[in-house]
């Protein structure tokens, strides 16, 4: 998600964070820095390779945040995001005697933010986490989920939790029921747009329209009323006994997205928020739970809780691909493809070790020590940029100690937060992305005056830099000797992705990915 006032405020931080790249580079200790930011520091460009890396399909169940909707990427091509949950019984074993449906809606909020009120109480809100056009239209299909989706892996053996990938659509796909839950108006589903309107449910009393509820922004169905008198009211006592039992019974809901034309939109909706509401009217219970011969208005609630799926369905372009097949894992690549969802990241291997000998020969002790990747503006020109990217031990699938020591945060938007360890996207004088700074300097001093390990480092987009748990791979892959076997969640969560400037020789110096070392000499 994205805020205008952090623009504007990277936007002022890229003068500072960039500004100690435009120097020559000469010889351990040569170049002494008299700036704002480094006084009287001797700077030392060291060695740093980068190349991509295709992910191929992600583990993607259970995500803490899910897309839906499509988005064409210039660079990247299109990605079709769908949607699999379970549904859980707020209030479970309810008492159904001579149920008759009224209505039944679907309502899952969207990521807004409150703007103003009119004279006439009207409500106004701005979207966050829509992207692309936000008035183009997809076709939102709504189904029954008959794919019972495992908490465990039966075949693990040791009760391991079930791992679901991007690329399992067909499971759900091939069982599913037949009949469009959400077919009311085209609006509802052949037509479907992410409205940042104000939602109100109205009934009818004495011939007049009044407003019944009133939601924030978010999407709003009307499902099929026959379907939920047979399936929830009509059910069979025991398989409304409890979650349990009813996740076996009826197996959740289905969000099939199908692309119109080349419109292209796609949304982060709070599906974690989601529920159905199911209004019936039925016998009103006496003081000791019996039925009577009077009715009145009841209300289930199922939660779109449980287990879940986000489904990716993508379209490469040939450009992606021809640079992912075609790595350079030996001097590193021209350009680094980092790509959110089931998509790329890059693998970085820094300071060599003529690099590591000089330094630790000389005493020194380090500063500040920054990687510094440049974006590809032409390539991203018609491009969403990622705010941030995120770096981490390839090796041992965790944040580098920089992170971990970092304790910069932001209440009012927790995902700007580590912003001393960095990854921001900074911008130039255009308002176009210039590029990312990561700061690891605690690393870079571990190896050199502490002796640890020179692991392989990975760069990939991130949704948001709170979260550091990881989704595994379909298909591991092996970076020289390190077998790699996930990727972080945060990133499999991210539907954008960036070009940035590799490490190869053929980049010009001012734009090539550099790791500088800010240091001191013991007297």
């Amino acid at each position: 998600m994205t805020n205008s006032f952090f623009r504007t405020l990277l936007f002022a931080l890229s003068i500072a964070f960039f500004a100690s790249c435009d120097y020559e580079y000469n010889d351990l200790g040569s170049d002494i820095i008299d700036d704002d930011i480094h006084h009287n520091m001797l700077r030392y460009e060291a060695s740093v390779a980068a190349y991509d890396a295709a992910t191929g399909a992600v583990q993607a169940n259970n995500l803490p945040i899910n897309s839906l909707g499509v988005y064409d990427n210039p660079v990247f091509g299109k990605t079709v995001a769908s949607y699999v949950t379970q549904l859980q019984l707020a209030s479970a074993n309810p008492t159904l005697t001579n149920p008759v449906i009224d209505s039944v809606y679907l309502y899952v909020p969207y990521f807004s933010s409150y703007e103003s009120t009119d004279e006439d109480g009207n409500n106004t809100y701005s979207l966050d986490s829509i992207y692309g056009n936000p008035e183009a239209r997809i076709r939102l299909s709504i189904y029954e989920n008959k794919y019972y989706l495992r908490t465990t892996d039966p075949g693990s053996g040791d009760a391991s939790a079930q791992k679901y990938y991007s690329d399992e659509k067909s499971l759900v796909e091939n069982n599913r029921g037949t009949l469009r839950l959400n077919d009311g108006t085209a609006s509802q589903n052949d037509q479907f747009t992410f409205s940042k309107n104000e939602i109100k449910r109205f009934y009818v009393e004495d011939g007049e329209s009044k407003v019944a509820e009133t939601f924030q922004p978010g999407m709003f169905l009307y499902l099929n009323k026959e379907f939920f008198q047979q399936k929830i009211l009509d059910a069979a006592s025991g398989n409304l006994l409890n979650n349990s039992v009813f996740a076996e019974y009826f197996r959740g809901l289905y969000f099939k997205v199908e692309q119109i034309g080349d419109q292209q939109v796609m949304a982060m909706p709070r599906f974690d928020q989601g529920k159905i509401t199911i209004k019936y009217t039925d016998n009103k219970l006496d003081t000791n739970g019996n039925p009577t011969n009077e009715t009145e208005k009841k209300t289930i609630t199922l939660n779109l809780t449980g287990n879940s799926i986000n489904f990716f369905e993508n379209t490469y372009t040939d450009a992606f691909t021809t640079a992912i097949n075609q790595n350079d894992d030996a001097s590193g690549d021209e350009r680094l493809y980092i790509k959110g969802g089931a998509g790329a990241m890059a693998v970085i291997d820094v300071l060599s070790q003529e690099d590591i000998d000089l330094l630790r020969q000389e005493r020194v002790l380090i500063n500040e020590a920054n990687l510094t990747f440049y974006v590809d503006k032409q390539a991203m020109a018609n491009a969403k940029e990622p705010m941030r990217v995120y770096l981490y031990d390839l090796k041992n699938k965790r944040p580098l100690y920089d992170y971990s020591i970092d304790n910069t945060s932001n209440n009012a938007y927790p995902k700007y937060g580590k912003f001393v360890h960095g990854g921001l996207l900074a911008y130039d004088t255009d308002g176009r992305g210039l590029g990312y700074k990561v700061r690891i300097t605690n690393h870079i001093n571990n190896i050199i005056n502490n002796d640890s390990t020179n692991v392989k480092l990975g760069l990939v987009v991130t949704e948001n830099i709170n979260v550091t748990s990881n989704a595994s791979l379909k298909t591991p892959f092996t970076a020289g000797t390190t077998e790699v076997k996930t990727v972080p969640v945060s990133s499999v969560t991210h539907p954008f992705g960036t070009v940035l400037y590799g490490s190869n020789s053929s980049v010009p110096e001012e734009k090539r990915l550099k790791l500088e070392i800010f240091y001191t000499k013991p007297n």
